[in-house]
């Protein structure tokens, strides 16, 4: 508007009385054509404040943060929505759960006002950094998870079956979505299988303890499906999606599903914010308002088309066209978000790489018949099954105590060192065959009385001395009785020396597995007790591993 136009009110004032006065149209045409253009002018240059199109609008930044999987869609969801919004700056990022996790932990970081996330985790980490996420869609668009092999690759009976199997090949279920189901799925298909919460968390263990270690190592922990070939044997959680897009790169790969059912991934719209505040509460929360926008787009006949393109399913779920993928295989039920918290606290903890000083009781009483076994073959027994559940990584050590077994009359002595399992070992092979072959002849050499408390308290010491933070770190005593040897330390003694040495800065556990019913429970329970370590009771070999969970777990 030109510094005349903004005079014009107070001109026409004076020009209204010429005009009466001379009563001249042409004065009067004239003064009115430029009232309308200065009106003209006026509202072009103010824009009308009703309309979020106007062209001096203020723009407002909104971020929105999709798994990478759904960008092109996303972006097609913005597109349109910017056409009706364009006075709203949607900037759109991709990331993984991983990378918007990897934000929590730095206090300057800006999480996206939206978020795509491609993993169910998604909630309880949030939650645990202090953050909340309010689903404005629940399912924009998902796909089922099946287990991706090479040619040969058949379909198990049930994700419990591939979990205790060897054959499945996991990457970090808090940052891969297609892993943290696999980790999930057993539990729900429970009531198929028969199995329990305590019998999965046994199951896990190899797994996660074998992720832990290509982690140490520093080995990739991401699904590469091009490296999957006509010979692999290993079964890799993925995608439908993820297997129809490898497949035209790679010929030898093969979906399958477990007879129970499979999962699905589903791709929530997710509004974040920090601490319990409602976002959602207010009609008016511009971040609400573009969500809401884009999965109008979702649902619209362009964005169904878009999902069916990008060979996702849409919100009902249905099979892709001509039955691709994994077809009309069953969906098993979502759980609970309690068991999603829970299951993925456990896999952190079981996948920290062991060290077991193990400690096997070798006094004469260990030959006492069990059934079928004698006392000492069982425990043999249940370190062979700890032996095969553990990697290659895993540090492992074999001493054996009775009565005046060592030298200088000590009751303990060293038949493997503490080492790693995939250590040379010279002509004797690797520290895994020393370990197995010493664990095999443990029966040949009992004899003499029980000397629990000597052994326990020097078993400790040197833990502590071979002590590394990336494992963690125990000492396993296997006995089936108290201790009888009157020269050694008295069970007193022994639980405040354990306190006294023990270094909350290098944690060491002892963790006691009694060996029949005539372990003295009592005596065993105190020993643990002080250095934070748990009691157990075991009768049958196959129940190490869930011992070994509950030790691993309570870290």
């Amino acid at each position: 508007m030109s510094q005349d136009d903004s005079t014009a009110p107070e001109s026409a004032d004076n020009s209204g009385a010429a005009v009466r006065r001379s009563g001249n149209p042409f004065v009067l045409g004239g003064l009115a054509l430029v009232l309308v253009l200065a009106f003209i002018t006026f509202f072009a240059m103010r824009g009308n404040s009703d309309t979020p199109g106007g062209a001096d609008c203020v723009s407002e930044q909104v971020t929105l943060t999709t798994a990478p999987v759904m960008e092109e869609l996303v972006r097609e969801a913005v597109k349109d929505v910017n056409a009706d919004e364009p006075c709203i700056d949607i900037e759109v990022t991709t990331g993984s759960v991983k990378d918007v996790v990897a934000l929590l932990s730095d206090p300057d970081a800006q999480l996206p006002d939206i978020w795509i996330p491609d993993s169910p985790t998604w909630k309880g980490q949030l939650t645990a950094a202090g953050w909340t996420g309010s689903p404005i869609a629940e399912v924009l668009a998902q796909t089922p998870v099946g287990l991706i092999g090479g040619p040969a690759a058949k379909a198990p009976a049930s994700w419990a079956g591939v979990l205790d199997g060897g054959s499945l090949a996991m990457a970090d279920p808090s940052a891969e979505g297609a892993s943290a189901l696999a980790l999930l799925a057993p539990y729900a298909e429970m009531k198929k299988t028969g199995e329990t919460a305590a019998t999965i968390e046994q199951k896990t263990v190899p797994v996660a303890q074998t992720y832990g270690e290509r982690a140490v190592a520093g080995s990739a922990n991401e699904t590469d499906l091009s490296t999957i070939s006509a010979s692999s044997t290993q079964l890799v959680p993925a995608t439908e999606q993820a297997y129809l897009a490898a497949r035209r790169s790679n010929d030898q790969l093969s979906l399958v599903a477990p007879k129970t059912g499979v999962p699905m991934l589903q791709y929530p719209l997710i509004d974040v914010n920090r601490g319990n505040k409602d976002i959602l509460a207010s009609g008016g929360d511009i971040s609400a308002r573009v969500g809401r926008a884009v999965t109008r787009w979702f649902t619209s006949s362009a964005g169904v088309e878009a999902i069916a393109a990008a060979e996702l399913r849409g919100p009902d779920g249905a099979p892709l066209p001509n039955d691709i993928g994994l077809g009309n295989a069953q969906v098993l039920n979502t759980v609970p978000q309690k068991t999603t918290d829970d299951a993925l606290r456990q896999w952190r903890v079981l996948s920290v790489p062991s060290s077991i000083l193990a400690v096997v009781d070798l006094s004469g009483s260990m030959k006492t018949a069990i059934g079928d076994t004698t006392r000492i073959q069982l425990a043999v027994t249940a370190s062979q099954v700890a032996l095969d559940a553990f990697p290659a990584q895993a540090r492992i050590g074999i001493w054996g105590f009775s009565k005046n077994r060592g030298e200088g009359g000590a009751s303990y002595e060293e038949y493997a060192t503490l080492d790693r399992l995939d250590a040379p070992a010279g002509d004797a092979g690797t520290h895994g065959d020393v370990v197995r072959k010493v664990a095999g002849g443990l029966p040949g050499r009992v004899n003499g009385g029980t000397g629990v408390m000597d052994t326990t308290l020097a078993a400790y010491k040197y833990a502590q001395e071979k002590w590394d933070p990336a494992w963690f770190n125990s000492v396993v005593i296997m006995t089936d009785g108290a201790s009888d040897d009157s020269s050694s330390l008295s069970l007193e003694s022994l639980v405040n020396q354990l306190k006294s040495v023990r270094d909350p800065a290098k944690p060491v556990k002892v963790i006691i597995i009694g060996i029949s019913q005539d372990a003295d429970t009592g005596e065993l329970e105190q020993i643990a007790a002080a250095t934070g370590g748990q009691n157990f009771l075991v009768e049958n070999p196959n129940e190490i591993l869930g011992v070994l969970a509950q030790a691993l777990l309570n870290r």
